[in-house]
């Protein structure tokens, strides 16, 4: 799917009119206001701060990089936006955002605030089979339970072990094509915890991926969390993307489920998570559901090399800079 298909999911329904806020746009805003959107951004720096931040880096057009309405330096993600603008957005729009928040439950509380009653939630969520999370084994209800009764503002030292420990690429790559059959290499040695462990004493946030995903693990997390109360979102669509990705759109509500209903919905969910794990080894050479790759037809030029690109882009921003080492803001979340 190209990268044009990927942002029509994502803008689906929406109209240059419509009011937006897109958090953590960066140097790739997808409603950028320079294209006529009626849109509104918010980050964890000024725009200036952005420019200088990325000024080294040759992937970056820092010309992309428009003003920033909302500068969210800690705290709550609605303490960063005027009260007069909640409940007052058609779209809440984060591509490569969840996966980094300290605090998921709150997030996804502060988007609902801004929506408007007939708004949505419109994200871009890293697929475990598909990313440097590869290694990494699914975020669940009761870690999201745990942060939000912490109230943490920056990972705690569990997440950035795992994260490190495990970080995975492929060629290089961060991100990958579902059908990708390399090896993953890890990117660290297990040396690599002792630094992890340094930053059990740091005031400031230090980034990691703290969310991880497969797309059942997200709808389970989202039932659960509205079953109980937490939110109040549910999932109007669901897109599993060839890519690194899975794009979700959320609308306010809760559905009134019977019991019964969400047991066995929770059921059939937690059986998913397990087929998608599974669906997973078959990039993996020597396990039983491994799929050989096909015999080249006319084309000699390896799919790897003709995708290199197309997968790193795909990968989004934040993929990038959590790669490198990004620190943010104290509180993402």
């Amino acid at each position: 799917m190209a990268l044009m298909d990927r942002n029509q999911q994502l803008l689906d329904g929406l109209t240059k009119t419509s009011k937006v806020i897109e958090i953590g746009p960066a140097h790739n805003p997808l409603v950028p206001r320079s294209a006529g959107w009626n849109s509104f951004s918010l980050d964890h720096a000024t725009r200036a701060d952005l420019v200088a931040k990325y000024a080294a880096d040759s992937w970056v057009d820092t010309a992309q990089i428009e003003e920033v309405d909302f500068v969210w330096h800690g705290g709550s993600m609605i303490d960063a936006v005027p009260a007069e603008h909640h409940g007052t957005f058609d779209a809440v729009i984060a591509s490569h955002v969840i996966e980094h928040t300290t605090d998921v439950i709150r997030f996804l509380q502060g988007a609902r605030t801004l929506l408007r009653p007939e708004g949505s939630l419109r994200l871009a969520v890293p697929d475990k089979r598909k990313c440097f999370d590869f290694y990494r084994n699914p975020s669940t209800t009761a870690d999201a339970i745990v942060a939000y009764e912490d109230r943490r503002d920056r990972h705690d030292t569990r997440t950035h072990l795992d994260y490190a420990l495990r970080m995975a690429t492929k060629g290089g790559c961060p991100g990958w094509f579902e059908g990708d059959i390399q090896p993953a290499e890890l990117l660290h040695g297990v040396e690599i915890a002792w630094q992890m462990l340094r930053y059990s004493g740091v005031p400031d946030y230090i980034d990691a991926h703290n969310w991880v995903f497969v797309p059942a693990s997200f709808e389970l997390m989202m039932l659960e969390l509205g079953a109980l109360a937490f939110l109040d979102l549910e999932i109007e669509s669901l897109v599993a993307m060839p890519a690194t990705e899975f794009l979700v759109r959320l609308r306010p509500g809760r559905e009134a489920v019977d019991p019964d209903a969400i047991q066995a919905r929770r059921r059939a969910l937690m059986s998913r998570i397990l087929i998608e794990l599974a669906d997973q080894t078959r990039q993996i050479a020597d396990s039983p559901l491994y799929v050989p790759p096909p015999l080249p037809a006319s084309d000699p030029t390896p799919p790897r090399q003709r995708s290199r690109l197309q997968r790193w882009f795909s990968a989004g921003t934040s993929l990038a800079a959590a790669s490198a080492g990004f620190r943010g803001p104290r509180s993402p979340a």
